[in-house]
């Protein structure tokens, strides 16, 4: 089949370009079509053998009739139930044998599916899509079958949520009339409602080649690549012309006023949106960097200098704009403190953004701004599968090019453009405001059930004609008998697991990483591990300092998190407004935290502002103030996340099984401390703690990036070796953790929630599971054939694909140093509870009884061994695999 090959598009300039600097290489960007429409772009990646495929269709919840929401993200669902060849399981099962990964997801806007595979399996990526494209089955029974999982993922995402059933009601008053208003997975009503016949209508119509782009990144060669594309796909027929979609947005008008309560919600919080035009508008870049300068993330933002650090009036605040293809709406938002009024913190919101819209912004902000966009330039996208979801996102709602061009267009806004946007659009009489106020008014929820965490899921009035009916059915029939095209293409078996299935020596195995490790001391005597990387000019350093059990944390929790915390607030040169202001401005990333006995820090940089990062990393560690009026401005904070802690059925239930779990162990100490402990410690408390356990004594540093090892030792000497102090760890060993005996059941009920959350943990052995149990490989192959995932395992097949009592169900190993546990976790309606606690055991049963069969265990060990290159694709990811070995 004839390719056409489309011209790359001139690079866009502006008054500052930057273009030679970015991260997508435009030259490397190759653009063909088929005849038949489809389009694909390549960008080659060599940095390990693996590819990256991204098929998009053009077609989104936006674009469904009227009485059939959540259509789009039912067909993606049943995309996954097959074709004829591939049988319903066969492709989640492939996939996973091979070492792939693998997802689909559905937005307002588009619909992708994608898969990350080793090279010498991206056959497999193009047979499922193409088969997909135009031979999905649709069986009725699965069909129907579907929807009670999607009804049960939407009891989890949205009715059980207080973030979801918000965002429900902001949306219908934000959109008036476009179908944005609309959730993704649809009102109950119509997700109930939804035939067979209008899926697979909406399937024929949407889901063709010129309807759709297909995104390969990874190492290969472009040449060979679009002749196996062109293979697969280039027969695919191609569809109807669809007319240019119109979707009208009814502009505000006035003022609208939500005031939502819930349960869940621990804090009042506002929430201001406002109208606005897309992100590649004429005003959007202008918006766009209005936000950054009101409310990025991070501490020097003007809403959080103002409202979180000044005046201590809120825990968080921020603002900005979303990234679709329609108008959509730019967001301020704060969540106040107990002792904050709405009153008072929509006053000072109100305050900065009239100073924005009157004051022009300070040269000073907009270099910080322009120093983000060209370290991330420079250091994002290093793997194939964030550079080809970074060019699929752009290609459909603008063009892959724009992903260089959007950089220069926000570099070239002027302090007059900000002024303008936000005088013009951030107004009263543009804007949807929603106040939310914790439920206080329903009684304490009771006692009893065990759970915790949540899976994610990326996910024309017409009906199905005789053409249609008539067209799937034949090419059902050639695909299952080995018709002429796909005796063409040498896949006439019908059995398409014969064709895939790998063996362990088809796994590619991953380059090896030990010969890149060197090694150094510090002339402290701290020892040093060196990874010399040149691909990217960046330094990744991570350190950490070994210590014993921590009884001052367990006499007292809390107060490790609260001396972690202040380090960062005020060394004995600076104050923490000047290191969080060089951290911004320069930039990098630097950060310590604490866990049971390891004190860690990291940070990131430009190897040209490595020797920043190091000295402030100094500064931070050894020279900490902790200032009096720092202390009482974080107070509050962490006092507020401990009382909110066990507040929400989710962790009142985890941590009833946790403590269980940990019974008189260390691990048992709640992270986030006790709210009485916050409150009565003083600053030598944290003095003392920190001059016991800070100390070089204990530590290793680990290094990555683009630098020599003299040079990198000599910087490290310059800052981190100079550090000499004394440990005072005694090195306490930590209590034997015990084995769990018999069998406790805890409940909570919530009259609010629909589902409840279930935790299951096991832990037969006295001291836990731990990461040097013998055991612990064959137990990480058998929970993968039990509940690794939700498409394949046992537990999924069984309880979510055939009963359809979950939308998600998966193991949970949590495994330490000095303990540990198994467990499953999943979220249920309430009536099916006792169904699915006993489907549970039944598998576990039928496994103890039976064993696992040797397919199972291929299957489990070659993905096992496959995901290994997924592993150390960056010099970063193998820094954290030397890390977490050493």
């Amino acid at each position: 089949m004839r390719l056409q090959r489309t011209g790359l598009l001139i690079i866009f300039t502006t008054a500052i370009c930057i273009s030679s600097l970015s991260g997508i290489d435009e030259s490397k960007v190759k653009e063909f079509t088929l005849k038949n429409g489809l389009k694909i772009i390549t960008y080659e990646m060599h940095n390990a053998p693996l590819i990256y495929s991204e098929l998009t269709y053009d077609v989104g919840s936006k674009h469904e009739p009227v009485g059939q929401t959540g259509i789009a993200h039912a067909v993606e669902h049943m995309m996954f139930k097959g074709t004829k060849r591939y049988q319903k399981g066969t492709i989640a099962e492939l996939i996973s044998a091979n070492g792939g990964v693998f997802n689909a997801f559905t937005s307002s806007d588009r619909t992708a599916y994608y898969e990350l595979l080793p090279k010498n399996k991206i056959d497999l990526a193009f047979d499922i899509e193409s088969e997909r494209m135009h031979k999905c089955i649709f069986d009725e029974d699965e069909f129907y079958s579907e929807i009670k999982v999607i009804l049960e993922e939407r009891k989890m995402r949205t009715e059980n949520s207080a973030t979801g059933r918000r965002r429900e009601e902001l949306n219908t008053l934000i959109y008036k009339y476009h179908p944005y208003r609309n959730p993704i997975i649809g009102w109950p009503d119509d997700i109930i409602n939804l035939t067979r016949e209008q899926a697979y209508a909406y399937y024929q119509k949407y889901y063709t080649p010129n309807n759709a782009t297909l995104v390969l990144v990874g190492d290969f060669e472009t040449e060979a690549i679009i002749k196996k594309v062109e293979k697969y796909y280039g027969r695919i027929p191609e569809g109807p012309e669809l007319p240019k979609a119109r979707f009208s947005r009814v502009p505000q008008d006035g003022k609208k006023i939500l005031e939502f309560t819930h349960t869940n919600i621990m804090q009042e919080r506002i929430s201001m949106y406002f109208s606005v035009p897309t992100r590649f508008s004429d005003d959007g870049p202008a918006l766009y960097v209005a936000g950054k300068v009101l409310g990025r993330r991070g501490a020097t933002s003007r809403l959080y200098k103002k409202l979180v650090d000044e005046k201590n009036l809120c825990k968080s605040a921020g603002a900005g704009m979303r990234l679709s293809k329609d108008p959509t709406t730019f967001s301020v938002s704060a969540s106040l403190m107990p002792d904050a009024t709405i009153e008072e913190v929509e006053k000072i919101l109100w305050a900065e953004i009239d100073s924005l819209a009157n004051t022009p912004v300070a040269d000073y902000d907009l270099e910080k701004i322009k120093n983000k966009i060209l370290f991330a330039e420079l250091t994002d996208d290093q793997k194939p599968s964030s550079v080809g979801s970074s060019i699929s996102l752009y290609e459909n709602y603008i063009g892959w090019e724009y992903i260089n061009q959007w950089d220069d267009m926000v570099l070239s806004v002027t302090k007059e453009d900000i002024m303008r946007v936000v005088k013009h659009y951030l107004s009263e009489e543009n804007m949807v405001i929603c106040y939310s106020f914790p439920d206080e008014s329903k009684e304490e929820a009771s006692d009893t059930a065990q759970q915790d965490d949540e899976p994610t899921d990326k996910h024309s009035d017409t009906t199905a004609d005789d053409l249609a009916v008539m067209e799937i059915s034949t090419d059902a029939r050639s695909a299952g008998n080995g018709g002429f095209f796909a005796k063409l293409l040498g896949l006439d078996k019908k059995d398409v697991r014969s064709l895939y299935m790998p063996t362990i020596e088809d796994i590619l195995s991953p380059n090896p990483v030990a010969p890149r490790v060197d090694s150094l001391t510090l002339q402290n005597g701290v020892p040093v591990y060196v990874i010399e990387d040149h691909d990217v000019p960046s330094t990744y350093l991570i350190g950490w300092i070994e210590t014993g059990r921590l009884d001052e944390n367990w006499q007292r929790p809390g107060i490790r998190l609260y001396t972690t915390g202040m380090l960062q607030r005020g060394t004995k040169n600076r104050t923490f407004e000047e290191i969080v202001e060089e951290r911004s401005f320069t930039p990098f990333q630097f950060d310590v935290g604490q866990s049971w006995n390891n004190i860690w820090f990291q940070g990131y940089c430009l190897s040209k502002d490595t020797d920043k990062m190091l000295s402030q990393a100094y500064e931070i560690l050894v020279e900490p103030s902790f200032p009096e009026e720092e202390m009482e401005k974080l107070r509050p904070r962490m006092v507020k996340s401990a009382e909110d802690l066990l507040k929400t059925e989710t962790m009142k239930a985890f941590y009833a099984m946790f403590n269980h779990v940990f019974i008189d162990h260390q691990y048992s100490v709640r992270y986030a401390g006790e709210a009485d402990v916050l409150k009565s410690l003083t600053r030598q408390d944290l003095v003392d703690y920190y001059d016991k356990y800070y100390s070089p004594d204990n530590m290793k540093i680990l290094v990555v990036g683009d630098f020599t090892k003299d040079g990198i030792k000599e910087q490290l000497d310059r800052t981190l070796g100079n550090w000499v102090k004394k440990s005072g760890d005694e090195n306490l060993p930590f209590t034997t953790m015990n084995k769990i005996a018999g069998k406790s059941v805890y409940v909570f009920n919530n009259p609010d929630y629909k589902q409840c959350r279930v935790d299951i943990a096991f832990n037969p052995l006295e001291g836990g599971i731990v990461h040097s149990n013998p055991d612990l490989v064959p137990l990480e192959i058998l929970s993968y054939i039990l509940s690794g995932s939700t498409l394949t395992s046992r537990m999924g097949i069984k309880l979510r694909d055939e009963q359809g009592l979950c939308y998600n169900i998966k193991n949970n190993k949590w495994i330490r140093a000095n303990g540990g546990y198994w467990g499953i976790r999943t979220k249920v309606d309430k009536e099916n509870v006792q169904k699915m606690i006993r489907g549970i055991f039944d598998e576990i049963e039928l496994i103890q009884k039976e064993s696992i069969t040797d397919e199972e265990l291929l299957k489990a060990k070659s993905r096992k061994i496959g995901l290994l290159p997924l592993h150390i694709r960056t010099a970063d990811d193998i820094g954290g695999v030397v890390f977490t070995s050493l």
